[in-house]
């Protein structure tokens, strides 16, 4: 077995992962080890690593797919890119808000990994939170008022707070799904504060302005600042989360700036339909209420 050398990013989720060699074989203690660390600490950061398309799609698969086929198959063959500089790259520019990929998915993302292929400085840092502890922590007067509630989740944009330089994606057909504010995440069973400020439209019969009242309160829990965790990309770097109990958003990025192109690897994949897709159109420009 190789002895895995960590060390905490902070006090409460993500671990650096420190000498690991992804093209070494692993073995089942070592991979046990890894499962345990993305379970518990939720966010693994392994720097300066020479890794494939197919060395992080399996990767992926191995930490939350115990006794399965280590293969790319669940995550599709076809590389994806956040780019600001390739023709068919993902988000190319504004900044992004808080969000979990897909949460309007019936199955969103369990795992979600971007790998820096090309890096330019300064390069803009992706941001997480953590949506298990946040929900651990609510006030006993807030939890109340949130247990059991439901909420909308859309793949359309939601214009809420401070829009300025935020990418607006339009969705022809945006899907949808309802889940509960105390969101079970599949794998672990842990609770989720399962709501975020890009995707999550509206409590379920509540009249709009307590909705956005209880939404308003709940956010400004779950994105507080003393429980952010910044991720400032160097090229080589690889970033695995579980894509439920984080969250992450990103700052400012523009076309003619430096190069930020991370590869993005994620399962399980959502099918959409071709008016299911989003497209980039602008960026925001001003604050813009719910």
């Amino acid at each position: 077995m190789t002895h895995l050398k960590t060390r905490d990013l902070t006090p409460g989720f993500g671990s650096e992962i420190i000498g690991f060699d992804p093209k070494a074989p692993l073995d089942d203690e070592t991979r046990e080890q890894l499962r345990d660390l993305f379970d518990t600490r939720r966010l693994l950061l392994f720097r300066n690593i020479d890794l494939s398309h197919e060395e992080q799609a399996r990767l992926c698969t191995m930490l939350i797919r115990k006794g399965e086929a280590e293969t790319i198959e669940a995550m599709g063959s076809k590389e994806s890119f956040i780019s600001n500089k390739l023709d068919d790259g993902i988000a190319p520019f504004g900044r992004l808000q808080f969000h979990g990929d897909t949460m309007w998915a019936e199955n969103p993302y369990q795992v979600l990994s971007l790998y820096g292929s090309e890096v330019g400085q300064p390069a803009a840092p992706t941001t997480f939170v953590d949506a298990v502890a946040a929900w651990n922590t609510l006030p006993a007067d807030l939890r109340r008022r949130a247990e059991g509630h439901e909420v909308l989740q859309t793949a359309g944009a939601v214009r809420r707070g401070d829009m300025s330089s935020v990418l607006i994606t339009e969705v022809e057909n945006p899907p949808t799904t309802v889940t509960r504010i105390d969101y079970t995440h599949p794998r672990t069973g842990e609770s989720v504060l399962h709501i975020c400020e890009q995707m999550t439209k509206n409590v379920i019969g509540m009249p709009e302005a307590d909705s956005e009242d209880l939404l308003t309160s709940l956010f400004a829990h779950l994105y507080k600042p003393d429980g952010q965790l910044d991720h400032n990309w160097r090229e080589g770097d690889f970033v695995v989360f579980d894509n439920i109990a984080l969250q992450h958003s990103r700052g400012r990025v523009v076309k003619d700036g430096p190069a930020r192109t991370l590869r993005k690897v994620a399962s399980p994949m959502p099918k959409l339909r071709p008016d299911q897709m989003p497209r980039w159109a602008a960026e925001g420009k001003a604050k813009e209420a719910a």
